[in-house]
């Protein structure tokens, strides 16, 4: 069987070694010059970083030992640490209200709790809006930790106000409090805190781009090809073939796996679907991300994996620090920058992002300017969907009608517009080619609802 998989990332590649493995003739074609999407790690003159901080965790010990015995891996298990810069203090992440209450002034953490329970209290009597995120999250924690952490941060990260946002996102991110606990929390706080449901992780020493480098040299062993800077422009149906129409040739294949933005995709199908699926797909966005990279001459005191900041003063909204992952990565600090591909933060210089980060990093007391070796940026246009209200219809209406193409799966965070983690794309790449060989489904094996997707 021949079989064309479109884009290099996670998702591509898992299922590119699954059919190379059993034998299948498997072509993946990748638009950047090098394997992995989001999961890179930029190896350039002094800098070694990934595309934002990554963490491999999963509740599936199948996928687990799969991932530490590809060749070449040696994974790292590492105590999470990351928090959130607010107000010059830091808090806990993922954000709890007790933390908050207990860390606030003291005036502020009483306004919090009283606008807690003051929500609590109105909801018996006045039901908000539950398919936005501003309705959902003000229903759950009152407008004092809305106004002051979770409206300012998701607009800064999404680029959209909270009320055009869907509830989805807060139901997959955010966990909710009792009234009893949050109380309990309060008065008396737990001696250990529990920085996240995963407080451990895994990662791949060298950089979270080892594993799909190893990726790749296991199904170039196997006989499968990948084709580097190459980008198609068409694909069309000639009887029960694909041809993927490229500038200088076409390649004709049995089967396709696309990962690439399920927006992309239905671009290129073109005709081959029906009109309502290309308005769908027209209402769909993507948020980009750009990083820029800071060389230190020295280490650097947090121990943090990552720092998260929602405040205006801070134009960049989370920053990660290279060597809290691995020990041997020269001092460097990721800022990432949320913006859309083509506005005023994605055409930025070098030398402007710079000017802009140094004032928060003194801030924040990371590092002076006298203390930078040197900067580097990498840009992303499709990092993130952004799940607008309306998403999971637009969303449906383009996977029900891809679902009816024959021999063709799409997967992927990207190729299903889902928000989802490192090990979720694994498992859908090989179930991708478990479904091309008529052996399973995608959408069949995972259920869908909202407990697939959330960040453990």
């Amino acid at each position: 069987m021949n079989v064309v998989v479109l884009g290099a990332g996670l998702a591509g590649l898992c299922a590119a070694e699954e059919l190379t493995r059993q034998g299948h003739k498997v072509i993946v074609i990748e638009k950047k010059a090098f394997p992995g999407g989001l999961a890179t790690t930029i190896n350039k003159d002094k800098f070694k970083y990934d595309l934002g901080p990554h963490r491999f965790h999963t509740s599936n010990e199948e996928i687990l030992s799969w991932v530490k015995n590809l060749p070449g891996i040696e994974m790292l298990e590492l105590d999470r640490v990351s928090r959130i810069r607010l107000l010059d203090k830091y808090f806990d992440y993922p954000l709890a209200l007790s933390n908050v209450v207990t860390t606030m002034p003291l005036h502020m953490g009483v306004g919090m709790m009283l606008s807690f329970m003051w929500e609590k209290i109105r909801s018996i009597f006045i039901k908000r809006d539950q398919n936005s995120f501003e309705g959902w999250v003000l229903s759950r924690f009152g407008s004092g930790l809305y106004n002051l952490y979770l409206a300012p941060y998701n607009k800064k990260l999404w680029g959209i106000e909270p009320c055009e946002l869907s509830a989805d996102w807060a139901s997959q991110r955010i966990t909710v409090p009792s009234l009893a606990g949050l109380i309990k929390e309060t008065i008396a706080p737990s001696k250990e805190t529990v920085r996240s449901l995963v407080s451990t992780f895994h990662y791949p020493k060298g950089g979270i781009g080892e594993i799909c480098n190893s990726l790749a040299q296991m199904i170039l062993g196997s006989g499968g090809d990948i084709r580097y800077s190459s980008e198609p422009f068409s694909i069309k149906r000639a009887d029960s073939n694909w041809l993927i129409e490229f500038s200088e040739k076409t390649i004709k294949t049995d089967k396709i796996i696309n990962t690439l933005p399920v927006t992309s995709y239905v671009e290129l199908l073109g005709d081959l679907l029906p009109v309502k699926v290309h308005r769908a797909a027209s209402l769909l966005k993507f948020r980009a991300l750009v990083f820029l990279t800071v060389l230190l001459d020295s280490d650097i005191e947090p121990s943090d994996h990552w720092i998260y900041t929602s405040e205006e003063r801070y134009l960049f909204n989370r920053l990660s620090i290279s060597r809290n992952f691995d020990s041997e990565v020269s001092s460097q600090v990721v800022f990432e920058f949320s913006c859309q591909k083509g506005d005023e933060i994605w055409q930025m210089s070098k030398e402007q992002l710079l000017e802009a980060t140094i004032p928060g990093a003194e801030h924040l007391e990371l590092f002076s300017s006298k203390m930078i070796l040197g900067a580097d940026v990498s840009r992303a246009a499709f990092a993130y969907p952004i799940y607008n209200v309306g998403y999971a219809k637009n969303t449906a209406i383009i996977l029900d009608s891809l679902e009816k193409l024959a021999d063709s799966v799409t997967c992927g965070r990207q190729g299903l517009f889902r928000y989802n983690n490192m090990d979720h794309s694994i498992e859908m790449g090989k179930y991708a080619a478990l479904e091309t060989l008529g052996e399973a489904s995608v959408k069949e094996h995972f259920n869908w609802d909202e407990n697939t997707w959330a960040d453990g």
